[in-house]
């Protein structure tokens, strides 16, 4: 880095809190996708997002009609995550956040 010019955005953010919230963003839309690819193809479009709370991955949907769906599909998306290896979780959540659509 030459001293007096600008320090680029991602200096900036090496090695700061927001270089892990947004390392934690990208693996949390990561999984979110993966969660979508192993639901019938009716059912991902309402898939808002998915994440992990301690060893629950917790799934967001935009209602109660595709909640029940997502439980009805926890068995096969277990069998996905841990037949790929790269989860196996002790439970499977699915909560409802009406209104709320990710950008």
């Amino acid at each position: 880095m030459v001293p007096g010019r600008p320090k680029s955005l991602k200096d900036l953010l090496a090695g700061s809190t927001l270089s892990g919230i947004a390392e934690q963003a990208a693996a949390t839309d990561t999984l979110t996708r993966r969660v979508r690819a192993l639901l019938p193809a009716e059912i991902a479009p309402h898939v808002l997002g998915a994440n992990v709370r301690d060893t629950r991955l917790v799934v967001f949907v935009d209602s109660a009609v595709w909640a029940a769906r997502v439980r009805f599909e926890i068995a096969a998306l277990r069998r996905g995550l841990r037949d790929s290896h790269e989860l196996e979780p002790s439970a499977i959540w699915v909560k409802v956040r009406p209104g709320f659509r990710p950008a």
